[in-house]
């Protein structure tokens, strides 16, 4: 098998083995509980912090337990990405996260390693991996999920073809689409079909297995059977615009992805009151879609902005429903002087209007 090596790859339990971190409830100062994983007692969780010390405090309980994690991590862009926020008719400026490596891609292949290898330890047996990249470096990416899953648990390339995103390129083909790299666990994986519906009705061969052979269907006379089908299955290229300020979705969150991408990710792999897992929670659209979708989660981010943004959106949307299926959620962090001092303030109850800065 082909692998990438770089200068001190290292391995993971040599980063975390001496880890220990003890996180606390949203502001109240006790352990994390996580209840029954299939019973009444589950509440989903949200923790605010790195998610290398999150997915490695995890292992204690969730060790093959995530039925699908997706994550939408940096793309070695080299890009900061700047936000506008506006509070009281005050606007000052800071950053949603940071993208910039200094050009330098071993530390960008190593922060992705030390994390899927710990993807790989929390997948259930018949968990799947979502991993989405765009041209920068997916094709690195490839071949160490090959390295850490096994060549033979490539499941799928997704292409997410968004249609709508303006490109000012002179010198290259408008770059247009993100990849969406599949793996599995095992071979018995979920994995759902869906159908999307065609623009309008079309005649079609009717087609029948025999012998492990696909061939046309056939009448009594030897004539072939046609018949008239509205919908066709899902390949993978989807064309699924950008999100838009227009959307009622829009939360100003400079990378949020569309609500009908995740949507698609969560009903294809996952059933309802399995576990999903996005460990770059970024403005909470897998979770929410998740909540939706009456599936368990967990989600962490690094950024106060995320988990704003999450907890609003979440609380927005459970204001609107009556459905006790739906689970509760508690939201966890490691505590340090920052985090303190920011809940203190009444960061999480203001009213803040968030701005992709351009």
């Amino acid at each position: 098998m082909v692998k990438l090596s770089w200068e001190n790859k290292a391995n993971i339990s040599e980063n975390i083995k001496d880890l220990k971190i003890r996180y606390f409830n949203y502001f109240k100062p006790v352990d994390v509980g996580i209840g029954d994983l299939k019973g009444n007692n589950w509440k989903n969780l949200l923790f605010w912090g790195e998610n290398l010390n999150v997915l490695h405090y995890l292992t204690n309980n969730f060790s093959g337990k995530i039925d699908l994690i997706y994550v939408d991590p940096p793309f070695f862009s080299g890009t900061d990405y700047r936000i506008k926020i506006e509070e009281d008719g005050n606007q000052y400026d800071s950053i949603a996260y940071f993208d910039h490596w200094g050009k330098d891609l071993d530390s960008y292949l190593q922060m992705l390693r030390d994390r899927i290898v710990l993807f790989r330890e929390l997948l259930s047996i018949n968990g799947l991996l979502f991993i989405h990249l765009d041209w920068h470096a997916s094709h690195y990416v490839r071949v160490l999920l090959d390295e850490i899953f096994g060549a033979n648990r490539f499941v799928n390339s997704i292409v997410w073809y968004y249609y709508n995103k303006y490109s000012a390129g002179k010198k290259s083909l408008p770059r247009a689409h993100d990849d969406i790299l599949v793996y599995s666990k095992s071979a018995n994986y979920t994995f759902n079909e869906l159908r999307i519906r065609r623009k309008k009705p079309i005649k079609q061969l009717k087609r029948v297995m025999v012998d492990g052979v696909l061939k046309n269907a056939k009448d009594e006379k030897g004539h072939v059977i046609y018949r008239v089908v509205k919908d066709k299955k899902m390949d993978d290229v989807w064309k699924i615009p950008c999100m838009q300020p227009a959307s009622k979705e829009w939360t100003g969150f400079p990378t949020q992805k569309h609500h009908d991408l995740l949507e698609r990710i969560i009903k294809i792999g996952s059933n309802e009151g399995d576990l999903v897992a996005d460990f770059f929670c970024g403005s909470g659209t897998t979770l929410l879609v998740a909540d939706k979708l009456n599936r368990r989660w967990i989600g962490s981010d690094i950024s106060e902005y995320s988990i704003y943004l999450t907890r609003k959106r979440l609380l927005n949307y459970r204001k609107n429903i009556i459905d006790p299926k739906i689970e509760p959620f508690e939201i966890y962090a490691h505590f340090d002087e920052q985090k303190k001092n920011l809940i203190s303030s009444g960061f999480f109850e203001k009213d803040l209007k968030i701005k992709r800065k351009k």
